[in-house]
């Protein structure tokens, strides 16, 4: 069961922090606990409906990773201070209209009108409301080493500690018709862990195979590698690259001298022999991080999520594990800089994982055992401030969700 995060929150302000929250507001004293409560219900049934979306949750991801980290024993002082007050209410603003669209001011009015408030008071509640709630998951994030799968698990916990809490007329406005469908693609569209796989044949018979076809697979894999280092060399525009450089070229989100440059590419990663090996090794040890990411060596076409070449050895090599490993689920990961509009780095993002998960699928992997998300620039490994920051961010990562 998952922690009451509407308990956590109370909690965290204490009855100092709460007293000067509806001091704030002007909220009467057997108001202040209700206010926190269904405004903080409102801000987690937008997150989960958000968050259905596998780009809307990398977004709810990137803004509580990014949050202020508020110190809540001295919250008072906060919202005391009107300058504090006035700033805390222009993001929490800029947060509701990410959360709700053009329909914030709508569930701002069925909040209101919950509570029996008017709709300034209500507004602001839920602009000051926002960025601290922001600010606790964030301490829970951390906290809890959750990475944006685990985020959506958590907030998909909290279901039944909202349920009951939210303003009447809030599902319809969200377009959810009932209460069990809000956020239920969370735990169906690749959030949480993946499904456990099903049985597949050409597993089980891999298991006897004998004489050729035991070698057929390491052959044909072989070749490919081979072929591929050899179109590689012929390729001129790749003469200058480093071993395993993986291309993330983003043109369509890039200033003009960005363009000029012909695409972005982040250098040093590893190998294929270098991939297999470390990701087997990893797989070996009986102290995993379950966050750790193995960095996928691709290139793709400039603007697209098209591969430039249809034989890539690390996910060759990766076919080989998942079929060693019939009891491993993965999650496949794209990552982008925080360069450009972050909606098109989303989408490109989710693309390019999308189109790794269907090369695995078509190699035999149970759909089953893949997701695949987009995380945008959720995810930094690297200061974006600097080029070579830039192109470490740029990436396609997988990593290991169970593994029995």
């Amino acid at each position: 069961m998952a922690d009451n995060f509407l308990d956590m929150a109370l909690n965290q302000l204490g009855s100092t922090g709460l007293d000067a929250l509806g001091n704030a507001l002007g909220l009467s004293g057997d108001q202040r606990e209700a206010a926190v409560r269904t405004g903080g219900s409102t801000l987690l049934a937008g997150m989960l409906n958000k968050g259905t979306s596998k780009t809307g949750m990398a977004s709810i991801f990137k803004h509580v990773t990014e949050s202020e980290d508020f110190d809540f024993s001295s919250i008072a002082d906060v919202f005391r201070d009107p300058a504090r007050v006035s700033s805390l209410e222009e993001k929490g603003g800029s947060l509701l209209d990410a959360l709700f669209g053009g329909k914030s001011t709508n569930a701002v009015n069925l909040l209101a009108s919950a509570l029996n408030l008017d709709g300034r008071t209500g507004s602001s509640l839920m602009k000051l409301l926002g960025p601290v709630v922001m600010s606790l998951l964030g301490k829970v994030v951390k906290g809890k080493g959750l990475d944006i799968s685990g985020l959506a698990s958590f907030l998909f916990g909290q279901k039944e500690y909202i349920k009951g809490k939210i303003p009447d007329g809030l599902l319809k406005e969200l377009g959810v018709n009932d209460f069990s469908d809000l956020g239920a693609s969370l735990e169906s569209r690749g959030h949480a862990e993946p499904l456990e796989p099903r049985p597949q044949k050409v597993r089980h018979a891999e298991k006897g195979r004998t004489g050729f076809a035991k070698w057929f697979w390491p052959i044909l894999i072989a070749l490919a590698a081979l072929w591929a280092l050899n179109m590689c060399a012929k390729k001129e525009a790749l003469d200058d690259d480093q071993p395993g450089a993986v291309i993330l070229e983003e043109e369509q989100v890039m200033t003009g001298e960005d363009r000029d440059m012909g695409g972005d590419r982040m250098e040093g990663q590893v190998s294929t022999d270098g991939f297999a090996s470390s990701f087997k090794e990893y797989l070996q040890s009986d102290a995993r991080d379950p966050n750790r990411e193995f960095p996928l060596t691709i290139e793709f076409a400039q603007d697209s999520a098209r591969p430039t070449s249809e034989s890539v050895p690390d996910v060759n090599e990766l076919v080989a594990i998942l079929q060693d490993n019939s009891g491993m689920t993965i999650a496949i990961e794209g990552h982008t800089s925080s360069e450009g509009d972050e909606m098109r780095n989303q989408s490109l993002s989710q693309q390019r994982a999308e189109v790794v998960r269907q090369m695995l699928i078509d190699k035999g992997i149970d759909a089953n055992r893949i997701t695949a998300t987009g995380m945008g620039s959720a995810k930094p490994v690297a200061d974006n401030a600097t080029e070579e920051g830039k192109q470490r961010n740029r990436r396609i990562t997988v990593r290991v969700v169970t593994f029995e």
